[in-house]
């Protein structure tokens, strides 16, 4: 009769679960708020240092050109040297630049210490993906890259009221400071302590927990370890398809973020509606990624997944247009959907793209997928503005925006076919490590 381990026992094999992943999303959300919270500064600096709004947008945008600066490098160092010790350096590098943004006093030093800001964070992302890659089989991949994701609502819920906080008892100075310099003292001690490049360096990781990794990983084809190369990455299709579709969907987020919010304030018209409503999405939003990454896991079927998340996206845009202000409920409906659709494709999508990348091209693969990606954060304004500008209002901007997630929809169809043949169980493989590795030999 087999023998069912105790609920103790369980816990203590779930180590990567309760350990890692809180540590990745706490430096993370800490890094996500520094990257932000010049949103919140910007009315302040406008009075201080008399930005024009021109100024203004470039000060915000010019962060995503220094993300890109460390993005291939990022995953490949994590790779080929040691993810532990690439984002404690970056650490300490981002909270000097965050802090050096509450002291400057001309738009060129501020433009110089956001740009410096986005140099060191940008190495980090990739590095903390690499690490999910290393201590999660494929067969829970989706779930472990759906919790990381859960930085964005958490950050957007932390973030307004921290902020407002120190703006109500200081300054912008001092809101770069203290959420630049104070959180990363305890996000870097928890991160040296509990860290490990890989589960055979981690000594507070049970046996059996460890063997379980590493022959899941085994069983499904995986390398333990990855010696990736530049030209691997760089001339890799599958890692350019990814990068499109990233891209893709970065720009269909700026459809939400640009008519949605501005019609909730329209709707709820004091403010502290307008802050107790906008809680919502985001909660949603944090339930949909559990939801998604985990009936991926469970149920194989990944861009199917992502499929049906990212055409709910592109029906929610496109039609929002149609929607009153004075419709409010409605709204706050359409509101809540979106948000959940705009980011509940990330576990299945990443989780994806680990498995399809060649092994040569995994850790810089996806510093470039997630660098080429973020610049659609850059240029979706410019072109949601123009098409603004030319049709008077946002009908056009949210069919076009609807329209980017309907094709990023259809391309994630692509992958099926190679995702169904990458989880087939591999040749030979017999014993525990087919029980173990089953899991990710569903349909794709």
């Amino acid at each position: 009769m087999a023998t069912h381990p105790s609920p103790l026992r369980r816990l203590s094999d779930l180590r990567r679960w309760t350990r890692i992943l809180p540590v990745i999303v706490f430096v993370y959300v800490i890094c996500y708020i520094d990257r932000t919270n010049i949103s919140f500064a910007l009315p302040h600096l406008e009075v201080d240092m008399h930005l024009s709004g021109a100024q203004q947008g470039f000060v915000s945008g010019v962060f995503f050109w220094g993300y890109l600066v460390l993005q291939v490098p990022g995953g490949y160092m994590a790779e080929r040297w040691s993810a532990k010790r690439w984002i404690a350096i970056l650490m300490v590098l981002w909270s000097a630049a965050a802090v050096a943004s509450g002291l400057t006093n001309d738009f060129t030093e501020l433009v110089i210490a956001r740009f410096l800001l986005g140099v060191a964070e940008g190495g980090v992302q990739p590095a903390l993906m690499a690490t999910i890659r290393s201590w999660f089989p494929f067969a829970e991949r989706s779930r472990a890259y759906a919790i990381f994701k859960l930085y964005t609502p958490i950050a957007a819920i932390i973030a307004a009221p921290f902020s407002g906080v120190i703006l109500t008892y200081g300054d912008w100075r001092w809101m770069f400071i203290i959420q630049g310099g104070g959180p990363l003292l305890l996000g870097l001690a928890a991160w040296l302590v509990v860290i490990r490049d890989t589960p055979a360096q981690a000594e507070w990781l049970s046996a059996r927990e460890h063997d379980h990794i590493e022959k899941s990983r085994t069983a499904e084809g995986e390398p333990l370890k990855h010696r990736g190369t530049f030209k691997a990455a760089f001339s890799s299709p599958i890692v350019w398809l990814f990068a499109l579709i990233y891209t893709l969907t970065q720009l269909g987020l700026l459809g939400l973020s640009m008519w949605l919010p501005s019609v909730l304030k329209t709707a709820f018209h004091t403010d502290m509606q307008v802050g107790l409503v906008a809680i919502l999405p985001q909660i949603a939003a944090g339930l949909a990624i559990i939801m998604v990454g985990r009936s991926a896991d469970r149920r194989g079927r990944h861009p199917t997944h992502m499929f049906a998340v990212l055409a709910t996206g592109a029906v929610v845009l496109a039609g929002a247009g149609l929607i009153s202000a004075h419709q409010k409920w409605l709204v706050l409906a359409a509101m809540i959907v979106g948000t959940a659709a705009s980011i509940a494709w990330y576990g299945p999508f990443w989780a994806t793209v680990t498995k399809l990348t060649p092994t040569a091209a995994a850790g810089a693969g996806i510093g470039i997928i997630n660098g080429i990606g973020n610049l659609g954060g850059f240029f979706g304004p410019y072109i949601g503005g123009w098409l603004k500008d030319i049709s008077g209002g946002y009908a056009l901007t949210q069919v076009f925006f609807g329209a980017i997630f309907a094709l990023a929809a259809l391309l994630v169809l692509t992958l099926r076919k190679r995702l169904r043949e990458a989880t087939r169980t591999p040749p030979g493989q017999t014993g525990t490590a087919e029980a173990e590795g089953q899991a990710a030999a569903r349909p794709a």
